[in-house]
């Protein structure tokens, strides 16, 4: 679901390259798009205008710097509203428990095991922690098997019980 957002917020800024300013027509176009990737999303069509309201009224306020192009700033525009409204400012991460436990839930094809294996990797690498994957996804078979490659692509062992069908056990028994 990120990768799509992401392609399709990029698609947006591209409406902005070689625009030697922005224009009330260039952010207007910019602004729709946005706002239909954030709706394609999932994101509560409110949520997405009031966001898109916010950006379209900072990009109109401000005056393109010669040394960065229109879609530069959009971008950082975009990436501080969308930073804002996610709370605005990075927090921790604090992985306490004897193990630590994480849950990762989400729609069918929104990149659960991707991130996954990105978190794994972030929590090996950055934080010096031994982290284990345990594929609990008994309904897509192929999850487990995407869960082990990305497992030896990252260096993290994947905990997996493939004849089990029971996701609460094979956690229980993972931990």
């Amino acid at each position: 679901m990120f990768e799509s957002l992401s392609d399709k917020l990029e698609s947006a800024f591209k409406n902005l390259k070689g625009q030697g300013r922005i224009t009330e027509l260039n952010i207007a176009s910019t602004v729709k798009e946005i706002r239909r990737a954030l709706v394609d999303a999932d994101v509560n069509y409110k949520i997405a205008k009031e966001f898109t309201d916010r950006v379209k009224d900072k990009a109109m306020g401000e005056k393109v710097i010669n040394a960065i192009s229109p879609g530069q700033l959009m971008t950082k525009i975009v990436k501080d509203e969308l930073a804002d409204l996610m709370g605005g400012q990075e927090s921790s991460f604090d992985a306490k428990g004897n193990p630590a436990v994480i849950l990762i839930a989400g729609l069918q094809g929104s990149g659960k095991t991707t991130f996954s294996g990105k978190l794994a990797n972030y929590l090996k690498t950055r934080k010096g922690l031994s982290p284990l994957l345990v594929a609990a996804d008994v309904y897509r078979p192929a999850a487990i098997e995407q869960l082990k490659i990305i497992g030896d692509q990252v260096g993290v062992d994947v905990y997996t019980e493939e004849e089990n069908k029971n996701p609460v056990s094979i956690v229980q028994n993972a931990v």
